[in-house]
């Protein structure tokens, strides 16, 4: 089993990205459906693309800290790639202003032995590419509803 973890700090305070993170993934998460995402990533001018079948479902925190969500992709059509189980969470920074989108989980390499080796000279990278590739996705769209509405209190208080 490999484990990964992936961070992408977003300008967005933790409070609002978590209800951007709850919006954007609870219908999703409700209809108990597979959305499909097309992963890319760019590896030494190499493009890899993938799509794979998203489930996802609110997570539990014990502490009620953080508001995790759960999350397994397959691969759509099959291959040799891995299912990915994990969790996506908003997370505080140090910094009040910003907050931290981390993705982390879990894969096993395909096709045994073999499999463990690409992923210890490669594959690994390809993943960690990918997961950044994701954060960007979700953590882009995020940044852009903060930064909207807060553009949209600005006029309003200076009308």
């Amino acid at each position: 089993m490999a484990h990964l973890i992936e961070r992408r700090y977003l300008k967005c305070p933790k409070s609002r990205a978590q209800g951007y993170l709850a919006d954007a993934l609870q219908d999703v998460a409700d209809s108990n459906k597979q959305l499909p995402l097309r992963l890319q990533v760019n590896i030494n001018d190499v493009n890899i693309e993938k799509e794979v079948l998203v489930q996802f479902s609110k997570g539990s925190d014990p502490m009620h800290f953080d508001q995790p969500w759960t999350m397994h992709w397959t691969p759509a059509g099959g291959g040799p790639y891995p299912d990915f189980d994990g969790t996506l969470t908003v997370r505080a920074d140090e910094d009040d202003p910003t907050c931290a989108l981390e993705l982390e989980g879990d894969y096993l390499p395909p096709l045994g032995e073999a499999g463990k080796v690409f992923d210890a000279v490669v594959g690994h990278r390809i993943a960690a590419n990918t997961a950044q590739a994701l954060l960007a996705t979700i953590g882009d769209g995020m940044e852009e509803r903060y930064s909207a509405e807060e553009a949209a209190k600005v006029r309003t208080t200076s009308s």
